[in-house]
């Protein structure tokens, strides 16, 4: 069947234990570097440790959302079709990951599913802006449909900066023009003076 040498199944177990070894020495000093697939939201970046959101072994769970995120924070801080959408969450038990994601940026939104970021962490860096919803209308129940672009400062901002070139349906469309995604605000606000 095969040149089998004696010595070979000891060599692959002695290379498993060292690097289960170092894995178990290096975790407790390099916990994110190791474990963590990306950096934390900007709503979460106040938070130092995995298991203030992970259970060992099982990863995150409502209970641990809810040290933070409970029934009473979002019927103080809500609004009222928000305050329903979690209050039934809760109670029936749903995972919060159903509706919510982390560690894909500082930028990036962590809701997931309807409501997706087609612009990626540029539209947040060009606007100031720090959430879908200060450009869109993303409640329901608000008269218009989900994603409708509002007429506020962000987007008229974005619209006078382009000089033509933002046009009311064309904000998709970003990473096309900026550079691979990358843009330098300083520089844009030294040729607005």
């Amino acid at each position: 069947m095969g040149c089998f040498r004696p010595w070979v199944g000891s060599l692959i177990w002695a290379l498993i234990g060292l690097v289960i070894g170092i894995l178990a020495w290096a975790s407790p000093f390099y916990t994110e570097a190791l474990w963590a697939p990306g950096n934390l939201s900007r709503h979460h970046t106040d938070i130092g440790r995995c298991v203030s959101c992970h259970e060992p072994f099982i990863g995150p769970t409502p209970q641990k959302c809810q040290v933070c995120h409970s029934l009473e924070a979002f019927q103080s801080r809500s609004e009222p079709d928000v305050r329903q959408l979690h209050r039934d969450a809760i109670q029936t038990g749903q995972a919060c990951l159903a509706c919510h994601t982390e560690h894909r940026g500082v930028l990036t939104a962590i809701t997931i599913g309807r409501v997706e970021n087609p612009h990626g962490e540029l539209i947040f860096r060009a606007t100031g802006a720090t959430s879908c919803s200060d450009c869109h209308v993303i409640q329901a129940g608000a008269g218009k449909p989900d994603g409708t672009l509002q007429r506020n400062a962000y987007v008229e901002r974005l619209i006078q900066k382009g000089e033509g070139a933002h046009q009311l349906g064309h904000f998709a469309q970003c990473l096309k023009c900026h550079r691979g995604g990358q843009l330098d605000i300083e520089e844009e606000d030294e040729e607005d003076d």
